[in-house]
């Protein structure tokens, strides 16, 4: 992921109204003409099924059962969305773990040098007075 990488998904309501839009379907009332619950968005229009479920005839069994698994296959279209952006933001999360444990990885190797370096610039100094105090 780069800085400022943004990702994008959009959740469809499916409720019965979406999923069944058609007449003899009740749903619960809406807030407002227009009010959505936040995140969420209506189906597309052309996703949803236009006509009630009616069960009386086997033609009409027949059909509705096809509106069923239209409704299911949009259900199951929806999850794998869903699934498809967990796993990108998992694999987001895992390699910013790994970025962050070679960061600090790293961060201990310059300072492990920079306290050799101090070190070194003690012993030097120690062995240069010592070395004048024994001229002396």
């Amino acid at each position: 992921a780069n800085q400022d990488e943004a990702l994008a998904v959009n959740i469809f309501s499916t409720n019965v109204a979406n999923l069944f839009g058609g007449e003899g379907v009740q749903a619960a009332p809406a807030q407002e003409e227009g009010a959505q619950q936040e995140g969420v968005q209506p189906a597309p229009a052309q996703g949803g099924i236009s006509s009630p479920i009616n069960v009386t005839t086997a033609i009409d069994a027949n059909a509705s059962l096809t509106k069923i698994e239209d409704a299911i296959r949009m259900v199951t279209d929806q999850r794998a969305n869903l699934g498809a952006f967990q796993n990108r933001l998992e694999s987001v999360k895992a390699s910013t773990d790994y970025a962050i444990e070679n960061l600090k990885a790293s961060y201990a190797q310059i300072k492990d040098a920079i306290m050799t370096d101090e070190i070194v610039a003690s012993t030097t100094n120690s062995i240069l007075t010592q070395s004048a105090m024994a001229m002396i």
